[in-house]
């Protein structure tokens, strides 16, 4: 039972920051509210806010500022966008891991549920520590403008959002114009905590799954090599054959486990890696070029996201490399010849792997993290040769 409440005390959490938003599609029949109208109502602001910012730019550098925050905008609309359209795969996903990695195993041996409570309280720690990393980015934010008011007497908006007729330099215009920025700013916390917090709840319980069917394998072949002088038995025969299509049912729960996954985060995956690789290559350069204090917050915002996603497509990677071992280290020459055959299929399908992809890239992982990272660094090089032949 320990592992089950630390689940649900952490789904509970997740769901708590999409009610918030009125955006609660792990629940069951997810409906649109008030919270949803006042959330799209936001998106609507910031929208109005980056377009009034561009427009009043009187510099490449303003315009690069304004740009650079309304990447940001366009991956939250869709965001929103793929995770609405496929709101019941969501609370569908939820409910296979509840059942499958917890509830139906209330009653399995020490092992299993020890590596279940691994799973979950290593889930909790790392939640706990991007939850502290993003609250931490919207205080730094918050707090520069008030340390420039009130020590250096200098007037600096939390965000180069400017609202339409509103001077920020009078006191009602300045004091106005943050107090937008410090809603939008709660808004896009509570947002991005909802998007990462449940992808991380996701790829981590593959983790579970992994552990689950890596026991199941020990146990099997343990006790073939413990049954060996009677496998020509009916009773051997009988036996085999129910623990390979029970070991085939668990491997065919993982591999839908997956393409639902890939299913809900494929386009996501694509936004993320497209709006982030945009958003650093801008703010490497107005690093460059400027003292904007707000584009080395933007950078690492940017530079953790796209890893955060990276790294979990790296997990999923390494727990198929794990399940194919699994399967290659099965004593299969002393199954009966029928089950070899079933054998042989399990093998089959653990040579197609399915990993999170991202449109026109390939696999969301490391190594792709790598090569956009060069992508980028390329880009920018390009934009400082060109700002030094100016």
């Amino acid at each position: 039972m320990e592992a089950l409440d630390k689940f649900m005390q952490y789904t509970n959490y997740v769901r708590g920051l999409c009610k918030v938003l009125g955006m609660d599609v792990l629940g069951p029949n997810y409906k649109r509210n008030y919270r949803t109208n006042i959330s799209f109502l936001m998106i609507a602001i910031y929208a109005i806010l980056s377009i009034n910012s561009f427009m009043l730019a009187d510099s490449s550098i303003e315009m690069l500022k304004a740009i650079s925050f309304g990447g940001f905008f366009c991956q939250c609309v869709l965001k929103i966008y793929f995770t609405l359209t496929k709101s019941e795969q969501y609370h569908e996903n939820l409910t296979t891991i509840k059942k499958a990695i917890y509830l139906d195993h209330l009653d399995g041996n020490e092992r299993q549920k020890r590596d279940i409570l691994k799973t979950v309280d290593l889930l909790h720690v790392v939640v706990k520590g991007t939850t502290l990393l993003y609250f931490s980015s919207v205080i730094l934010f918050s707090i520069y403008p008030a340390y420039m008011y009130f020590i250096v007497d200098v007037k600096v908006t939390i965000f180069p959002l400017y609202v339409p007729g509103v001077d920020i330099y009078s006191a009602y215009g300045y004091g106005f114009t943050n107090s937008i920025h410090l809603l939008l700013s709660i808004y896009g916390l509570f947002g991005a905590l909802a998007s990462d917090t449940a992808f991380i709840m996701f790829v981590f319980h593959i983790y579970s799954y992994t552990d689950l069917l890596m026991i199941e394998f020990d146990e099997f072949a343990d006790k073939l090599g413990q049954i060996e002088e009677s496998k020509d038995t009916k009773q051997y025969e009988a036996y085999c054959r129910f623990k390979m299509r029970e070991i085939l049912l668990n491997h065919k729960d993982i591999i839908a486990y997956l393409v639902s996954l890939n299913n809900c985060y494929q386009n996501i995956s694509s936004v993320q890696v497209a709006t982030c690789s945009v958003s650093i290559c801008l703010n490497l350069f107005l690093a460059l070029v400027t003292d904007w204090y707000a584009t080395y917050g933007f950078l690492v915002a940017s530079v953790f996201q796209l890893l955060v996603f990276s790294v979990l497509g790296t997990i999923i990677q390494l727990m198929n490399d794990r399940i194919i071992k699994l399967i290659y280290n099965l004593p299969w020459h002393l199954l009966p010849n029928n089950e070899k055959k079933s054998f042989c299929f399990l093998l089959f399908k653990s040579q197609r792997p399915i990993e999170i992809l991202i449109r026109g890239l390939g696999p969301m992982n490391v190594e792709t993290f790598t090569e956009i990272m060069k992508v980028i660094y390329q880009a920018f090089t390009m934009m400082y040769s060109f700002l030094i032949d100016q």
